[in-house]
């Protein structure tokens, strides 16, 4: 037994020695650095997503007064700038801090957006939306930000300075792997400090949120009786009928002869009266909103709806249908769900996917006084703790998008956003008053005491519009 265990014991150690040769033959093709660094960073880090920074030093803008720039120029001996290739500068612009002309700046972009003055050495932008009263400066080494890139929402500052203790520690964590692809495509990794500075107008968009939807249509002055206007919402609403299919069973079962284009008429005026009290309503709200986008179909293009959802109470907070999925319609979704409470919790907890519009959103609320804590499940396995701990949250959002795709696909798309974004206003009112949830015991997630004692869905369709003329006077 002895001598065969001795012969397996040689017979390893000669595949051992075989190997080392083949991993010595090998290294000769690999440098030496790489090997250092193949195990000790794993491919997928923070650096590489999406994420905010902290927030950039911002100093008033202050003029140089006791010197122009000529005395400066005198002063320093400094020569007009030799553009590369014999390009100027065709614009007519000077540096906001001294005063010199063109000849002293360097065009940062190329494309006649930021400028550095020789003379003076500040940074200045074109663009009108910039605010001329201030600078911008990283917060870790203290150097003026420059413009990077320019969005139809907000403008993208980054700090430039290489010596930057923010950027040299992200690079330093880089792998060999991550190295060659940064030398190669540098915008695919993200070390370098960067501020997000928004160009939207808080007031307008208020004022957007309280009157993205209306209709002028009055049903007071309808020839059918209201319980018929509550029987077009309940087959339209509650069953996911289309507006031809509930006009044809009206006429088939109740003998009420409508066009289909009559209903189209009575429910979205319905949701023009309904809309202020799914908005207004004073909701008791958990301190857990789950957030989502999916598509819908308008005139054949894609259009996107922008769910927020009580993870807790079951309560849709945010429905709207917007043209793009972009930062901007992801701000107005968070606001249409962060003014719903009276004050917003400390331990507020939104769960989302990892579209960075997300974190958009989360910055330019927690500028503006509306903070949140954002939390990202990425991918359709837990690769990290958030996707662990929150994934639940996000997967019920995911279960309620099937819901209105199961109502929505009898429809087979909308004529038009109005339309899109009528439907959306009645489908999370009956999610919020009418559909008993198996989640919350069979119960509505908001009960209503005006519909308590009413038996049958027509009329309880009838109170909300009641309910949506009261809220109206209210908000009016």
């Amino acid at each position: 037994m002895s001598k065969i265990i001795s012969i397996i014991i040689k017979f390893l150690n000669s595949i051992n020695k075989f190997i080392w040769k083949i991993i010595i033959f090998l290294s000769k093709f690999i440098k030496v650095d790489e090997i250092n660094h193949l195990d000790d960073k794993p491919d997928d880090v923070k650096y590489r997503l999406f994420n905010v920074d902290e927030l950039a030093i911002i100093e008033p803008f202050v003029k140089l007064e006791h010197k122009d720039w000529k005395q400066l120029v005198k002063d320093n001996n400094i020569k007009p700038i030799k553009h590369k290739n014999g390009k100027v500068i065709s614009i007519d612009v000077k540096c906001p801090c001294c005063g010199a002309p063109s000849d002293y700046l360097y065009d940062n972009t190329g494309k006649g957006i930021q400028f550095e003055c020789k003379v003076c050495s500040y940074i200045f932008s074109t663009n009108p939306n910039k605010e001329k009263d201030v600078i911008l400066k990283c917060p870790h080494c203290k150097y003026q930000l420059e413009l990077y890139h320019h969005r139809d929402d907000f403008d993208v500052y980054r700090c430039q300075n290489n010596n930057c203790p923010f950027y040299l520690k992200n690079k330093k964590s880089l792998n060999a792997h991550d190295r060659n692809l940064y030398k190669e495509h540098p915008e695919k990794i993200k070390l370098r400090y960067i501020y997000r500075k928004f160009n939207i107008d808080f007031p307008s968009l208020q004022k957007d949120y309280r009157d993205f939807i209306k209709f002028p249509i009055d049903l007071s002055k309808a020839y059918s009786s209201q319980y018929v206007i509550g029987l077009c919402l309940t087959y339209h609403v509650n069953y996911g009928l289309s507006y031809r299919q509930t006009a044809a069973i009206l006429k088939d079962i109740h003998e009420v002869y409508i066009s289909y284009k009559t209903v189209e008429n009575y429910c979205k005026a319905a949701s023009s009266i309904i809309h202020p009290l799914l908005e207004f309503y004073p909701y008791d709200l958990s301190d857990i909103i789950a957030a989502d986008e999916t598509y819908i179909k308008i005139l054949g293009n894609q259009a996107y709806i922008f769910f927020w959802f009580d993870a807790i109470k079951k309560i849709v907070t945010s429905y709207r249908v917007y043209e793009n999925r972009d930062a901007l319609s992801s701000i107005k979704a968070a606001y249409s769900t962060l003014i719903k409470y009276d004050s917003l919790p400390q331990s507020l907890k939104v769960i989302s996917d990892g579209n960075p519009i997300y974190n958009v959103a989360n910055q330019f609320w927690s500028q503006n006084g509306l903070p949140f804590k954002l939390f990202q499940v990425i991918g359709l396995t837990n690769q990290d703790d958030i996707s662990k701990e929150y994934r639940s949250q996000k997967q019920i959002i995911e279960r309620f998008n099937r819901t209105l795709k199961y109502y929505y696909r009898p429809k087979g798309g909308f004529s038009s956003l109005d339309n899109a974004n009528s439907y959306l206003v009645l489908f999370a009112s009956y999610n919020n008053f009418l559909r008993p949830n198996k989640a919350l015991n069979w119960n509505t997630p908001v009960e209503l005491p005006e519909l308590i004692g009413i038996s049958n869905m027509p009329n309880k369709w009838i109170e909300l519009l009641n309910l949506g003329y009261k809220y109206s006077d209210i908000y009016a």
